[in-house]
């Protein structure tokens, strides 16, 4: 690791993450190993359809109900037709599709308005991963060979750490406080001269927290320095909570805060978007810039693509921005209540549960539980053999509250929950 600079730094540099590797429990995870070959004939779409579905039966599916911990859930019906009517349409080549390309371009501005800012660029991706690759790669081209370190919290999501291997970059991981929050006082000791850029953010993957970015913007911008934020999750709920009925003190995330350059958001989570859909949002065309590739040889000629991948799903463009106009403020609204009404009830059900506490006050519709009596690595292996997919971080498992799920669904997980508690 490069020689850093400033008092604090070496705290926050040689702070340790826990890591762990979970192993699903036996006969969750199991690969079937044979010797496949090419076909030399075809089989009827009846027979194909009846092995596939054959193949598959193991999968859990967000329908049953047993699938908590994902953050992503079952498609809205009418965005899934939507985008099995434009499976055709690649996006990539916008000289095929222009009426395709400005659609684009006019979903990522709606997407902007609801981010406090109309005026903005930027491409629906195939996730969270590609965007927040693309932020730190355009951090990167912006802020020379010198700067090489990005600060962030110690809860950012992995697509950082392929970045920094990916593009020879040092990430600067600072501790959290006991609210998942980045401790900003480490966070504003690690700022130093090989800083190119900071993030934050806008609903941890493990808690869903909001990190305190008001004070991230006044530090990006004393230091004249690239912000980003990933709102992966948080996105398509902070913006909904106070009309919802849970105003919540930590919802300024988005371009309202100046010092911001850049924002994920996928609307494959909470804006019940068919996969794969993410969001990366820039503030202006000038940063978005320093990661534009120009490409000469396309059907409408040259032309100018801000992301990683070449060829895009038009089909995720199409339903992205048909779900956003039929489901309007009020429709995601209504979902998000709906969403967070679970995730209170369910916290509050937990605490009468011998053996089960909650981790923090859930911020989004993301609960963290932890068991007393055992490891919440056996918690985790005794649910998934009673069928449930929770998701296990270092110390406790997370609950996700997603649009699939419903009471009914949530007292019959109690049941279970409580049984297994007590052995």
């Amino acid at each position: 690791m490069p020689e850093r600079c400033g008092r604090g730094a070496s705290q926050a540099i040689h702070t340790r993450i826990i890591e762990i590797e979970y192993v699903l429990p036996k006969g969750c995870l199991v690969l079937k190993k044979n010797d496949p070959q090419f076909p030399s004939s075809g089989k009827s779409v009846d027979q194909v359809r009846n092995d596939l579905n054959r193949i598959l039966e193991r999968d859990l599916t967000f329908g049953s109900g047993c699938i908590l911990g994902s953050m992503c859930s079952k498609p809205d019906s009418f965005g899934a037709r939507i985008f099995s009517e434009q499976l055709e349409k690649n996006i990539g080549d916008p000289g095929l599709h222009p009426a395709l390309a400005e659609l684009e371009y006019n979903t990522i501005r709606t997407i902007g308005d609801l981010l406090h800012h109309r005026d903005c660029v930027g491409a629906v991706v195939s996730g969270g991963t590609e965007a927040n690759l693309l932020a730190l790669w355009t951090a990167k081209n912006r802020a020379g060979k010198s700067r090489r370190e990005v600060v962030l919290p110690a809860t950012a999501h992995f697509s950082f750490d392929k970045a920094a291997s990916l593009m020879d970059i040092d990430l600067v991981k600072i501790p959290v406080d006991r609210e998942n929050r980045v401790c900003i006082d480490q966070y504003r000791q690690a700022v130093c001269p090989r800083t190119m850029a900071l993030v934050g953010i806008a609903g941890t993957t493990g808690l869903g927290a909001v990190d305190p970015l008001s004070s991230i913007s006044e530090l990006a911008m004393k230091h004249e320095l690239y912000l980003h934020i990933d709102a992966a999750f948080g996105g398509f709920v902070l913006p909904f909570l106070e009309s919802a009925g849970y105003p919540c003190d930590q919802s300024d995330f988005d371009f309202q805060l100046p010092g911001v350059d850049s924002i994920t958001i996928d609307p494959h989570k909470m804006g019940r978007a068919p996969i794969p859909a993410g969001c990366i949002i820039y503030r202006s065309d000038a940063i978005a810039g320093h990661s534009t590739t120009d490409v000469t040889y396309l059907a409408g000629g040259y032309t100018r693509q801000r992301t990683i991948i070449g060829t895009r799903s038009g089909a995720s463009v199409a339903a992205v921005w048909s779900l956003i106009q039929s489901l309007g403020i009020e429709g995601y609204t209504d979902i998000v209540k709906r969403c967070m009404y679970m995730t209170h009830w369910l916290k509050d059900r937990i605490a009468e549960i011998e053996g089960i506490e909650t981790v923090i006050e859930p911020v989004i519709n993301v609960l963290g539980i932890k068991p007393t009596g055992m490891t919440p690595e056996r918690l985790a292996e005794k649910l998934r053999n009673r069928g449930y997919a929770l998701s296990l971080f270092p110390g406790f498992l997370r609950i996700t509250l997603m649009p699939h799920l419903s009471i009914v669904n949530l007292s019959r997980f109690l049941h279970v929950l409580e049984e297994e508690a007590a052995k």
